[in-house]
């Protein structure tokens, strides 16, 4: 569990850095009652992912919005509302001391929380997208053509089929939430991690590119190996907030608070609100 140093170094931290960017995952949601996905009662143990391939979508649209549509009524039926977590961020941006957050999930709760700068690394679950013209529509619309028999629900602009504006596995990250997370990660100063277990790449590359910024990076696109041995002494400082260790823990992390985020968060915000004379 986090010790009370823990928290006044992160803060001190937080206080010192210049630009902070936080890095999330799904373990910042649980607490808002959304479960995760690898855990032991994640979504995975209830659907397999390799029916939530985006060539499984195109061979059966129909089919997938089926599933597609009982996981997203899963989801967005439970109501989940940002927690202290969520809403601790979002302060530390009101605040000046908080970039941006790119984000793994779905979820939208960064924005309800009040967070304007937000990268969303794998789309939102509560848009739709067309994948012959591109437009988003509301989820609500889809749900309500789906509910109404259209299988699988189409563009009111080209009648193209909808999709979740979520990424499913095999669609490449969306290019912009990529080049501007490449470009958070590359000059921000210190990064906050929060909730998730950096296996999922490419988002898992970014506390290294953080770490590192010369000649590490370029291998994010794949386009070649690092040159040499990383020295991660040059990079920016790395914070991991999470409820247990990660592969970045004693290697990419400066160090790591292990507990709830909804608990560590909101005392690191107070520590940081302290140190700025609020």
């Amino acid at each position: 569990m986090y010790t009370e140093e823990e928290i006044k170094k992160a803060a001190k931290d937080i206080v010192g850095a210049e630009k902070i960017v936080a890095l999330t995952g799904a373990g910042i949601s649980t607490e808002s009652g959304i479960p995760d996905f690898r855990g032991t009662d994640g979504l995975w143990t209830k659907y397999d992912p390799d029916d939530f391939t985006y060539s499984k979508f195109l061979q059966d649209p129909a089919k997938y919005w089926k599933m597609s549509l009982e996981l997203g009524e899963l989801l967005l039926s439970l109501e989940p509302k940002p927690n202290l977590a969520h809403l601790a961020l979002a302060r530390l941006e009101e605040l000046g001391k908080l970039r941006c957050v790119i984000t793994q999930n779905v979820d939208g709760l960064h924005q309800v929380a009040g967070n304007t700068e937000v990268i969303e690394f794998h789309g939102n679950l509560r848009r739709v997208v067309c994948i012959a013209c591109g437009e988003r529509f509301p989820h609500d619309l889809a749900m309500e053509k789906a509910s109404n028999g259209e299988l699988p629900p189409r563009c009111d602009k080209c009648k193209g089929i909808l999709k979740p504006d979520a990424v499913l596995f095999e669609e490449p990250i969306p290019r912009y939430a990529l080049d501007r997370s490449l470009e958070e990660a590359r000059n921000c100063d210190l990064m906050i991690v929060v909730g998730t277990s950096a296996v999922v790449y490419p988002a898992a590359e970014l506390p290294r590119i953080a770490k590192e910024r010369d000649g590490y990076h370029a291998s994010f696109f794949g386009l070649y190996q690092p040159r040499r041995v990383m020295d991660y002494k040059k990079g920016a400082k790395v914070i991991e907030i999470n409820a247990e260790p990660t592969p970045l823990t004693g290697i990419v992390s400066d160090y790591l608070i292990e507990g709830k985020a909804g608990e560590i968060l909101p005392k690191i915000l107070k520590e940081v609100e302290r140190l700025l004379g609020f």
